[in-house]
């Protein structure tokens, strides 16, 4: 399954568009084992909405399934640097 998130906006900074990406996220892996999430058209993230996004996830199921069931494309390198400082901060908040 794939999960575009340029429906979203070009900048994902509200907490509300996090809460609802990551219920989106959450709701796909209930019925799909790897998902696929498209940045395409996304340039840019807040720490705080990777966090809530990436880094719940990656501490609720743990690094191994994160990284072998959440396929992430089309994503910048600014978004990457991003996306694991989010995870970062979540791993040091548990």
């Amino acid at each position: 399954m794939k999960i575009k998130l340029e429906k979203f906006g070009p900048i994902i900074s509200d907490k509300k568009l996090g809460n609802d990406i990551s219920k989106l996220i959450e709701k796909s892996l209930q019925s799909n084992k790897t998902i696929e999430i498209d940045f395409e058209n996304v340039i840019s993230m807040a720490t705080f909405c990777a966090k809530q996004i990436f880094g719940k996830l990656y501490v609720e199921k743990g690094a191994e399934f994160f990284f072998e069931n959440i396929k992430m494309s089309n994503v910048n390198d600014d978004l990457k640097i991003i996306i694991k400082m989010g995870i970062q901060s979540a791993i040091e908040e548990k």
